[in-house]
């Protein structure tokens, strides 16, 4: 006889345990089921249900969760424990639940225990993945998808109402009657309709029919009442279920645009949605229908083409006759993908995609929204701030992001609602929790902080976040209430009230640069909103005042540096009023200076990031095309710095934009602004090229600074070159006398000064400068100059030596070192303009002052002293020899520097 197959024994789960296997089966089976003696055939527990759920959920958290392994929820995914029993146990209690025993009620409740771990989403990373998980998992989330199939499409359709009913009799208790276990099964079962809302199932269509049956779902069975209910309470009465409230309606809600909320009846929501592709296959189908079918085609066709680097290319088939075009797309379309070198870069950058719901869903939650905007709203966002700013343990970092998504989410939904029916009474008080300082505080802060770790998902949803804040701001001040004005006035000036934030603003081109087109398509958004609303308060009479960092001078940094001392032990100390003068920050206000601002965005990588979102114009809308545009309209006219657009690239994207068959639809409002743009960019290209050729060559290229003003006017930018200070050269004075340095020309470096020198006075040998001839050479009086130095230098040496050593017959005398000369300061190069006379120790004018050798060094490289070397200064009774005009030489200067006045060269002598 042969025995007929279990559905047990399939080979998907011969991987796992047989042990294993036959204890998971046996207590699915032990559990119940429907009994086929009763006329109705109405399922029937087991002896021990209650044994079997919690046996099957310590299965679930020994092996699966502790051995980090997938087994036990692979077996159960096989059987039918979810679909067949759990299911059933729960919507039969739901019926007789008001006369149920406690015993009932612990089933049901293992039940809803049982299934979150079930159908909890499988992350695997870091330690986690391993070849047992990855083994498992796509098993698994098929298995989940059918779970939530089933729940969704019950033919009673009160699973998620019975789910809910469970926790009820906790949520009835107050604050002070709820015990742990209370929170616990509430957190139970939003972590189930967290789990049904972030399931995501396969859709063959546009329409995203898991997230429409589950929008339906809640709404016909009362979830998204029990959603407003706890979101009402969860600041004082319901506190710790904040996180599970924000993932369900984050998942809720994600991708599906809230603008269309709101939109009028008679206009369907899917053809409201899709009207942008469809007009996209509009100029393509045109083409493709004038190629009817004739006898001709079932003959073959080669055709030629010659690209435009002489290259040719043949092409079969009939579709090359359509034009160019459809010949280089078959040809693409014949080209292989081949897997990069490197393998594959796995990030998680991308934003939510667009989601499409059906207009029944989209009724259901337009009127979610609107109550939870009334109701639940402000305590929620309030709460999750509030945990956000403690840097509690709980949040991580998907609820920040998920923090952020909803602030945008809900805030774009309040202004579409705004726009539907403006006479509403309450104004913008339903979102102004998210107004305060506080919540801009909290905010700006994520957005800094994504940054600066480069989480680039995070600031994505920072992005959109602070873009919906402005835009709101902007409604607000339009409004015709003075209350709104001014607070709308208001929260403009505290967003943009430090100046790190512009500069944070002005630094997202360059983070950004070389992300995902959805991060750069945020990006593009939230510049052209900040450009504009800035822009509009420049203008307005009442000033913008930012606070920046105050720039401290050199004297004040001099004086204010902190004094350290010297602890006993070796350690240094500071006092405490040091300590508080280096921690305080010293700012200033300023006044807001919209063009400084505006020239931060006039960069290559900001310019490329524009032109890169434009460059996917199918997936942009039309709204998004006309801010890319205006972006680049304010670079070319407004600030006329078209020199930045002369590019190739950005001609090639925008004659892409303007292709007749490939290009923006001839239906799309944003077409024509792109035509104008094309048109008066051409017209100021070709202008530009005629008057400068040399921007033939530069097209191709990224234009440099330097670069710039010549290509825009024609000619180099005229430079004011600040003269710079002669350096001095230091002088060696312990060399020997005899060596064959010329010193005189070592010394000659020393004065740059044009004014009169010293006169050195010669010793016995005849070396007197005062002899030189005014007429001649100056060369010779240099030469004269160093030979007299020199010789000074030795007689001197010569007497200051006393006790000279006694002379060997094998050994030479050692060289004598003479000592460093004396530099002499008289009062007639320093005027009273420059400094005192007690500042730098100058004598009367009979008398002389002798400078030691450190000193002297020490004023030479500050540039304060002048002199010769000599051993005397002979001066006359005027203080100057007879042919001084002819005989004194500016020493380390050119010719032309020797008629300069004597106020000048005192001036720089006192610096």
């Amino acid at each position: 006889m042969e025995i007929e197959s279990s559905p047990y024994d399939q080979p998907e789960v011969i991987d796992v345990d047989p042990t294993v296997h036959a204890h998971i089966t046996s207590l699915v089976s032990a559990l119940g089921g429907p009994d086929h003696s009763l006329p109705d055939q109405r399922y029937v527990l087991g002896d021990d249900a209650l044994a079997c759920l919690k046996d099957l959920k310590r299965w679930l958290k020994a092996y699966d969760e502790k051995l980090n392994r997938l087994d036990v929820a692979r077996i159960i995914a096989k059987t039918s424990l979810v679909t067949d029993d759990i299911l059933q146990i729960l919507t039969e209690w739901e019926a007789s639940r008001a006369g149920c025993t406690m015993n009932e009620f612990r089933i049901a409740l293992a039940c809803v225990e049982l299934l979150v771990p079930l159908t909890w989403p499988i992350r695997l990373e870091g330690l986690r993945n391993t070849m047992e998980t990855n083994k498992h998992k796509p098993h698994i989330e098929q298995a989940q998808r059918s779970y939530k199939l089933s729940i969704i499409n019950h033919p009673t359709k009160k699973v998620l109402q019975a789910v809910a009913c469970i926790a009820l009799p906790s949520i009835s208790l107050t604050h002070r009657e709820r015990t742990p276990r209370d929170e616990g099964i509430i957190r139970l079962v939003l972590y189930f309709f967290r789990n049904i809302a972030m399931i995501e199932t396969v859709a063959d269509s546009i329409l995203d029919e898991g997230r429409t049956a589950v929008i339906l779902a809640f709404a016909q069975q009362s979830i998204f009442d029990l959603i407003n209910a706890l979101g009402s309470g969860v600041s004082d009465l319901l506190k710790g279920i904040d996180l599970q409230l924000l993932e369900l309606v984050f998942h809720m809600v994600k991708g599906i645009d809230p603008d269309t909320l709101h939109c009028n009846s008679s206009e369907s929501f899917i053809n409201k949605q899709t009207r942008s592709s469809w007009l996209r296959l509009e100029n393509g189908s045109e083409s493709k229908s004038r190629a009817t079918a004739t006898r001709h085609n079932r003959f073959d066709t080669m055709t030629s083409l010659v690209v435009a680097d002489k290259t040719r290319l043949t092409v079969s088939g009939q579709r090359a006759l359509e034009g160019s075009g459809s010949a280089m797309d078959k040809l693409d379309g014949l080209k292989m993908w081949r897997r990069p070198a490197g393998g594959f870069r796995r990030t998680n950058d991308d934003l939510v995609k667009p989601t499409l719901i059906s207009g029944d869903a989209q009724k259901a939650l337009a009127i979610f929204v609107d109550e939870f905007l009334g109701s639940a709203f402000n305590p929620l966002c309030i709460s999750i701030r509030k945990e956000i700013e403690r840097e509690s343990d709980r949040v991580e970092d998907h609820h920040e992001e998920q923090f952020l998504y909803l602030v945008f989410w809900f805030l774009s939904a309040e202004l579409a609602r705004q726009r539907s029916t403006p006479n509403t009474s309450h104004g913008f008080a339903l979102v102004a929790g998210m107004l305060d300082q506080q919540s801009l505080v909290t905010i700006t802060k994520l957005l800094r902080t994504a940054v600066e770790s480069r989480h680039m998902r995070k600031l994505g949803y920072a992005m959109h976040c602070f873009k919906q804040i402005i835009m709101l701001t902007s409604a607000m001040s339009g409004n015709d209430d003075e209350t709104n004005k001014e607070i709308a006035d208001n929260m403009i000036s505290r967003l943009f009230y430090e100046e790190t934030t512009l500069d944070l603003l002005a630094s997202l081109p360059n983070v950004l640069h070389g992300a995902s087109i959805s991060l750069m398509t945020a990006c593009c958004d939230l510049l052209y909103v900040v450009l504009k609303v800035l822009e509009a308060y420049s203008n307005h009479d009442a000033r913008l005042y930012i606070r920046g960092k105050r720039k401290r001078s050199r004297k004040q940094k001099l004086s204010n540096s902190p004094r350290v001392g010297i602890h006993d032990k070796g350690y240094t100390v500071q006092s405490s009023d040091e300590d508080d003068n280096i921690a305080r920050q010293q700012s200033k206000e300023r006044s807001f200076e919209f063009s400084r601002f505006e020239r931060k965005f006039f960069t290559q990588n900001c310019i490329d990031m524009f032109r890169s979102v434009l460059a996917t114009y199918d997936d942009l809308s039309d709204q998004q095309i006309k801010r890319i545009i205006s972006f680049f309209h304010r670079i070319f006219f407004k600030r006329e710095e078209e020199v930045l657009l002369y590019r190739l690239d950005f001609m090639l994207v925008l004659r892409r934009c303007l292709d007749p068959r490939e290009g923006i639809s001839l239906s799309n409002s944003a077409r024509k602004e792109v035509e104008l743009f094309m048109r008066h960019y051409v017209r100021k290209l070709a202008k530009a090229l005629e008057e400068r050729p040399a921007l033939y060559v530069e097209l191709s290229f990224t234009k440099m600074p330097d670069t710039l003003f010549f290509l825009k006017y024609g000619h180099d930018e005229e430079k004011q070159l600040k003269r710079k200070r002669e350096k001095t050269v230091p002088v060696d004075n312990t060399g020997d006398s005899g060596s064959d340095v010329n010193d005189g020309h070592d010394a000659m470096g020393i004065t740059d000064d044009k004014s009169d020198s010293d006169v050195v006075e010669g010793t016995n040998d005849g070396g007197d400068t005062s002899d030189v001839d005014g007429d001649a050479d100056e060369g010779d009086k240099r030469k004269r100059w160093g030979k007299t130095a020199r010789m000074s230098s030795s007689k001197k040496s010569k007497k200051r030596s006393q006790k000279p050593r006694a002379k060997t017959d094998d050994q030479s005398p050692p060289p004598k070192r003479p000592k460093p000369s004396k530099l002499y300061l008289s009062k007639e190069y320093i005027t009273d303009s420059d400094v005192d006379d007690d500042e730098v120790g100058v004598l009367p004018p009979d008398s002389e002052m002798v400078v030691e050798h450190g000193e002297m060094d020490g004023a030479f490289a500050r540039g304060t002293m002048r002199g010769d070397i000599g051993d005397h200064t002979d001066r006359s009774e005027n203080g100057r020899d007879a042919d001084d005009g002819d005989s004194n030489i500016g020493y380390g200067l050119d010719d032309s520097d020797n008629n300069s006045s004597e106020s000048d060269s005192s001036s720089r002598i006192g610096t």
